[in-house]
C-alpha cells in the first residue's frame, strides 16, 4: 500500500492522535481489536442442552486471545435459550454460563460485548411448529414479537450486566435483514432508549439493515444517522466479508475469485469505505463486528485480511474477527481458533496481530 505523508488535519489522523491522548491519559484505547467467540448461539434444537446442541467457550480460549492482545469477546447469544419465554426471566443455566464466560475474560484482561444473534426475529411455537418471526410484523394475525420484547431482552441483560467493567458494550442485533414492514431504525432507538432511561451508559452497538453490510451501507440505511443517544455512547456495526457474493460461505477458490475481480486484493478496503464514508459524514463512530478469511490459499490473509486491516486502522475503527470458539473444530476454514490444544496457532492470527489497537504506554499497536 502507498504511504501518504502524516496529515493532522484528517479525520483518520484526529481519531489516531485522539487515541494516543487518551492513552497517555490512562484512559481506554478509541477502538477496540478482538475475535467472535462463537458457539452461543448455534445448533437448530430449542433450548438445546449446553456441550451437546451448542456450546459456551472455555476459558482456555479467553486466555489464549486476550494474552495475544486480541482481548475484546464478541459472545453471540441465541434470544430463544437466553429467555425461553417471551417477556420471562432471563434461563438460569444460560446465564450462568454466559456470566462464566465474562468472569473468565475478566481474569485474563479481556471485556465481553454482548450479541444477540438473531438476525431481526425470533423463533416462536406456533402448535406444534417453531416459525421465526420478525419483530413488530402480524403472523397469522398477531404481532407475534414486538418492540416491547425487545426491549425487555435488553433490559433483563442490563440488570444482570450494567455494573460489570468486564462488559464493554452490547450488540442490539445481528445482521437483521429481510424485515418486511417492520421499522429497524424505530426498534433500536427504542432499545437504546430504554437503557439509557434506566441508567445503563455501556457502548451499544447499531446493526444495518441488509446483513449489516458495509460495502451497501448507505443503501439500505439512508444517508443520515439514525440514532437518538444524548450520551453519543453508541456505534453502528457493519460486517464485511471479500467473496463474491458477500456472505463469508468462500464457495469460490482464490483463483475464481481473482479472475472474477483482478483487484481482490483490494476487495475489503473497497468494501469498507461506504461504511467508513457514511460514518465521517455523519460524525458517527464504527465498528466491524464481523470479517473473516479461509486459510485455504495464503493470498486470502497476506493480501485481502492485510489490505482491509489497513484500512481498518485507517478508519480508526475496532472489530472482531469472524470466528473463534471451540464450536469450529479444525473444519471450518475461517477459524482462528488455535489447533493442537491451543499449541498451534492459525495462519491469519498473524495478520491480526500486526494490527492490535493501541496498546496503554505506547505508541506502537502490539504487544
Amino acid at each position: 500500500m502507498t504511504r501518504q505523508p502524516f496529515d493532522p488535519k484528517t479525520p483518520c489522523a484526529a481519531l489516531l492522535l485522539a487515541a494516543c491522548a487518551s492513552l497517555a491519559a490512562g484512559e481506554e484505547p478509541a477502538f477496540r481489536r478482538g475475535v467472535n467467540a462463537a458457539g452461543p448461539e448455534f445448533g437448530g434444537a430449542l433450548p438445546g442442552k449446553v456441550h451437546k446442541d451448542y456450546t459456551f467457550n472455555n476459558e482456555a480460549t479467553f486466555k489464549y486471545f486476550a494474552e495475544k492482545g486480541l482481548d475484546l469477546f464478541r459472545v453471540p447469544l441465541k434470544w430463544e435459550r437466553l429467555q425461553t419465554e417471551l417477556g420471562g426471566e432471563l434461563d438460569a443455566e444460560y446465564l450462568q454460563h454466559l456470566k462464566q464466560n465474562v468472569a473468565w475474560a475478566k481474569a485474563h484482561g479481556g471485556q465481553v460485548l454482548l450479541d444477540l444473534h438473531n438476525y431481526g426475529r425470533r423463533r416462536v411455537k406456533l402448535g406444534e411448529a417453531w416459525k421465526s418471526v420478525v419483530i413488530d410484523v402480524e403472523v397469522e394475525g398477531e404481532v407475534r414479537v414486538t418492540r416491547a420484547h425487545f426491549v425487555d431482552i435488553w433490559l433483563k441483560l442490563s440488570k444482570e450486566f450494567k455494573d460489570e467493567p468486564a462488559v464493554w458494550g452490547y450488540g442490539l442485533m445481528n445482521e437483521p435483514h429481510d424485515m418486511g414492514t417492520s421499522d429497524w431504525k424505530a426498534i433500536s432507538n427504542a432499545a437504546v432508549k430504554a437503557l439509557r432511561d434506566s441508567g445503563d451508559l455501556k457502548t451499544i452497538l447499531v446493526a444495518g439493515l441488509h446483513w449489516s453490510n458495509s460495502a451497501d451501507w448507505g443503501k439500505h440505511n439512508g444517508p443520515k444517522s439514525w440514532i437518538d443517544d444524548p450520551s453519543g455512547r453508541f456505534l453502528y456495526e457493519a460486517h464485511c466479508y471479500f467473496d463474491s457474493d458477500r456472505s463469508g460461505s468462500y464457495k469460490k477458490s482464490y483463483e475464481e475469485e481473482l479472475k472474477r475481480d483482478p483487484d481482490l486484493a483490494r476487495v475489503g478496503v473497497r468494501r469498507l469505505k461506504d461504511f467508513a464514508d457514511w460514518c465521517k459524514e455523519n460524525k458517527v463512530g464504527g465498528f466491524l463486528g464481523e470479517f473473516g478469511v479461509p486459510r485455504d490459499d495464503p493470498r486470502w490473509y497476506t493480501e485481502v485480511l492485510k489490505n482491509f486491516m489497513r484500512g481498518l486502522d485507517e478508519a480508526g475503527m475496532g472489530g472482531t474477527y469472524w470466528a473463534a470458539g471451540i464450536f469450529w473444530g479444525d473444519n471450518y476454514k475461517l477459524s482462528v481458533h488455535p489447533a493442537e490444544k491451543f499449541t498451534q496457532d492459525r495462519p491469519q492470527l498473524a495478520v491480526l496481530l500486526e494490527h492490535l489497537a493501541p496498546r496503554q504506554g505506547t505508541g506502537d499497536r502490539g504487544q
